[in-house]
């Protein structure tokens, strides 16, 4: 008994599941009715929010698992970007509506592994305006996490006297830009002031101009606040005598060292040879390469990398020198000496010459003047002359009595 009521079970399930997937079932979706009444229900700052009726029967949506497949693709561009797999007849999304979107929906009903698609149902949704109105070279700096530049160049057919307005949205905040500027280039700009900005919030902005004579395409787009944040440049830069630069964080930055990386630009001063350093996380570097005995100069600037990457260096620092210690060296010493002789005694020689200077005369010498009294003669001077003196009688020597008067007194 037990073992037929087994029996009859598995029987009753393999029929169940033999049926689910029956031919007469999937025929069913040959004939899937595509998406109807595809709308827009909302749009901000380029945030459209697109709604639709699946426009399937009560059995289809019970017997089958119905999702619908998104796309979209903007009129400048070749193909649809990929598909998004939604499971409500609602989607919202983000658009630079001034370069022109299409958007498509359809059913996709699956049975166990089958799955069958409707057609697609299709929206165009046009920009509005000349696009020769349209604002160009668009960006943004976000100053050291307080205030935010936006600047760009006016459409090239504005008409005289229009007037662009800038507005942006974070979360579910609005924020309507008041400080309007041009700048000598002819880039008109918007400054949004102090803590004005988020910066881990991305910023929708819209810029929309106006005149009386015709309409203005409006410019939509969204700004990332850390990928173009400009920091303020590191300070207290300091080299100490074994070539460790050191530096601090700009104060008010509140980005964690890991986030951050950091260049350092080394000038050899003398031969003007420049050297550019890299250095992550860390706010100190030893110049392992750098010759102590050169005169140079470090400065250093920073941005974030590694929490989301910024386009914008800061500025460099101040520079800081190292001057190399003044040592003696006998070497140079007595080689600048000997050099310095040298030159000296031919400007001397020179000088000599020129006014016939005659500083050591030379001592005579009698064999060079007088050849045949010492060579023939062997110096005996008379018989070089070839005579001699005679000597006189008188000359001879004679004895003289010399007499001594002594006076003696009474």
């Amino acid at each position: 008994m037990i073992l037929l009521i087994a029996y009859l079970a598995i029987f009753f399930a393999l029929s169940n599941g033999s049926s689910y997937n029956s031919p007469d079932h999937t025929d069913n979706l040959t004939d899937l009715n595509p998406p109807t009444n595809f709308r827009i229900v909302d749009m901000q700052f380029g945030v459209l929010t697109f709604a639709w009726d699946s426009n399937l029967s009560e059995e289809t949506m019970t017997k089958f698992k119905v999702k619908y497949i998104y796309t979209e693709k903007y009129f400048d561009a070749a193909q649809w970007e990929s598909e998004s797999r939604l499971d409500d007849p609602e989607f919202e999304n983000k658009f630079e509506l001034h370069r022109g979107v299409s958007v498509r929906i359809k059913n996709v009903a699956t049975q166990g592994v089958k799955f069958k698609g409707s057609n697609w149902t299709v929206m165009e949704i046009p920009p509005s305006g000349d696009p020769e109105t349209l604002v160009s070279n668009f960006s943004c700096v976000l100053y050291n996490n307080t205030f935010m530049n936006c600047t760009w160049r006016p459409g090239k057919k504005v008409p005289t006297g229009t007037r662009y307005k800038m507005y942006c949205k974070q979360e579910d905040v609005e924020i309507k830009c008041a400080h309007y500027y041009t700048d000598l280039d002819g880039r008109q700009g918007c400054h949004i002031g102090e803590n004005g900005i988020d910066p881990s919030e991305g910023v929708l902005i819209c810029i929309n101009g106006s005149n009386n004579s015709s309409p203005i395409r409006p410019y939509y787009t969204e700004v990332i606040p850390r990928k173009i944040e400009k920091n303020n440049p590191p300070f207290n830069v300091e080299i100490s005598s074994n070539l460790t630069v050191t530096w601090e964080k700009p104060s008010g930055c509140v980005i964690n060292n890991h986030c951050l990386v950091y260049q350092l630009q080394l000038t050899e001063l003398d031969e003007n040879n420049i050297e550019i350093l890299h250095v992550k996380s860390d706010t100190k570097f030893i110049l392992i390469n750098a010759n102590s005995l050169k005169r140079f100069s470090v400065k250093v600037r920073m941005k974030m990398k590694g929490c989301g990457e910024s386009k914008y260096w800061s500025d460099w620092s101040n520079e800081a020198f190292f001057e190399p210690k003044k040592t003696f060296n006998g070497r140079i010493f007595v080689l600048v000496f000997i050099i310095i002789l040298v030159l000296a005694g031919l400007l001397l020689r020179i000088i000599f010459r020129r006014y016939k200077i005659i500083m050591f005369r030379p001592v005579p010498d009698p064999q060079r003047k007088f050849k045949e009294l010492f060579e023939e003669h062997n110096g005996d001077f008379q018989k070089w002359l070839g005579y001699q003196i005679p000597i006189s009688k008188y000359d001879d020597c004679c004895t003289v009595v010399i007499e001594e008067n002594i006076n003696c007194a009474a």
